[in-house]
């Protein structure tokens, strides 16, 4: 064979694993799309059922669908950070509704954190993997220094990101007399940026969003002694007729 040809030959073999990379990588994306499909209908079935007092879980064989799914985007491309996250998302969908520390609800709670664990390995700088360790901990059954250490991550990483810090003022507030010193000090100063967004609508909006935390834990008299009442939002929150 000639050197030409073996030219020729090198280079299609080259494109040739290019394509079937390419071709992975396309299968991969689709099925960690429809995997998360699956997770945002839940998410709206949970908000809906939440709304009405009722019980919500996802069928088994609909979960299975979804599992199946995000395993195989998993195993396709396993360096990709948000598989993992898709994938932990879908071990904590299977018992969505059950209860803090629940024994049934502890195997795939374990799965979520361990994938959690692998995508922040993988993009340690994301602020919402950390924040959505942080949530599965929480879910597990442990306030404990790494879940501590998520929250201060995911303040760290995302000060200003809107969804982490709900996230940090809503496990923050949930667990505030067990939480140390430390993690306190960051709930804290989450909260005070939280609440002197100046964004316009959006900002707004957040900062409200934020507020609805406080009042599902039942924490406005201790949160209204850390904000400062020269806002006048704050001082029409801290005024004690407005609380629900």
């Amino acid at each position: 064979m000639s050197r030409r040809q073996t030219g020729w030959l090198a280079a299609a073999l080259i494109m040739g694993v290019f394509g079937i990379w390419s071709i992975l990588g396309m299968v991969a994306d689709i099925a960690a799309f429809r995997g998360g499909a699956w997770v945002e209908a839940w998410s709206f079935q949970l908000s809906k059922a939440q709304t009405q007092n009722e019980f919500f879980s996802p069928q088994d064989e609909d979960w299975q669908q979804a599992y199946a799914l995000a395993n195989l985007a998993v195993r396709l491309s396993p360096m990709n950070a948000d598989y993992r996250e898709g994938l932990a998302r879908i071990h904590e969908a299977r018992f969505i509704m059950a209860p803090i520390g629940d024994p049934e609800a502890r195997p795939e709670r374990e799965k979520a954190i361990a994938s959690y664990r692998d995508s922040i390995r993988l993009r340690p700088t994301w602020p919402y993997a950390h924040a959505a360790l942080a949530y599965a901990l929480v879910r597990a059954g442990g306030h404990d220094a790494e879940m501590e250490s998520a929250l201060a991550e995911a303040a760290r990483l995302g000060p200003w990101e809107p969804k982490v810090m709900e996230a940090i003022v809503d496990i923050g507030l949930d667990g505030w007399y067990r939480i140390s010193p430390a993690s306190r000090v960051i709930v804290s100063n989450t909260l005070l940026r939280s609440q002197s967004w100046a964004a316009g609508q959006a900002g707004q909006q957040h900062a409200d969003r934020v507020w609805a935390r406080v009042e599902a834990h039942h924490k406005q008299a201790l949160v209204c002694a850390i904000l400062p009442m020269q806002d006048e939002r704050n001082r029409q929150h801290c005024n004690s007729v407005n609380w629900k």
